[in-house]
């Protein structure tokens, strides 16, 4: 599913990552763990091309290297992905459902009308989140929990074919907390997805997880190991 080699971004003359070699295998389930400043949001983000040095690092993608010809949407339309980035980046005055929406397209905001047969999909997503109750809100107005339900649920819409999940669940009451877990566990019970998914706390793993990525950032440099 996923292969990187020697990885490394910086930021002027800070070093996000250096030297991260793995692979994700396809059809396997990852807890990915460490500590604040390790460089989890940083791998993830290059690995959906969210990052513009994208192109320039050593990654393989769905067999295929990164930079052969294929287009940033031509990647992200195989993923599904939520993050604290995109949950801050994402302030648009738009109907929940026109969010929701926006997965399909892989956008932040909706410029293309949504079809019927789309907004329907969407609307069972809602439902199976028990949040349709939300469909015709506008976006600004809910709290802050309920924005990130919504962006979580955008990224389920498309069935995608690799789930990466960054702290899914913060900010999120304990009910749909429990509730967003057990979805999760179902749909990669009901399915042969990759899951990729970010959370300091172990308790918020769901039960289906079957590998661990820890990443830590060493005096010497950084160190990503993967276990069962």
């Amino acid at each position: 599913m996923i292969k990187t080699e020697k990885l490394t971004k910086k930021f002027g003359t800070y070093t996000a990552l250096q030297d991260i070699s793995c692979t994700i295998q396809d059809g396997c389930i990852y807890g990915m763990v460490g500590s604040n400043g390790a460089g989890k949001s940083t791998l993830l983000s290059l690995i959906c091309a969210d990052n513009p040095m994208a192109y320039a690092c050593n990654i393989t993608l769905f067999g295929k290297r990164r930079g052969q010809g294929e287009s940033i949407w031509d990647i992200k339309k195989h993923i599904g992905y939520v993050s604290p980035e995109i949950f801050t980046a994402y302030k648009k005055s738009l109907p929940a459902i026109d969010i929701v929406c926006s997965g399909l397209r892989d956008t932040i905001g909706l410029y293309k009308q949504s079809t019927p047969q789309e907004r329907e999909k969407c609307n069972g997503w809602l439902k199976v989140f028990g949040i349709e109750d939300l469909s015709e809100r506008n976006y600004l107005t809910l709290s802050s929990g309920e924005q990130r339900l919504i962006l979580l649920v955008r990224a389920f819409v498309k069935n995608p074919q690799l789930l990466i999940l960054d702290e899914p669940f913060h900010g999120l009451d304990d009910y749909y907390r429990k509730l967003a877990k057990d979805i999760i566990d179902q749909y990669m019970k009901d399915t042969s997805k990759t899951l990729i998914m970010v959370s300091h706390y172990a308790e918020e793993f769901p039960t289906c997880i079957n590998r661990h990525l820890h990443l830590e950032k060493q005096a010497d440099g950084f160190e990503l190991s993967v276990a069962h």
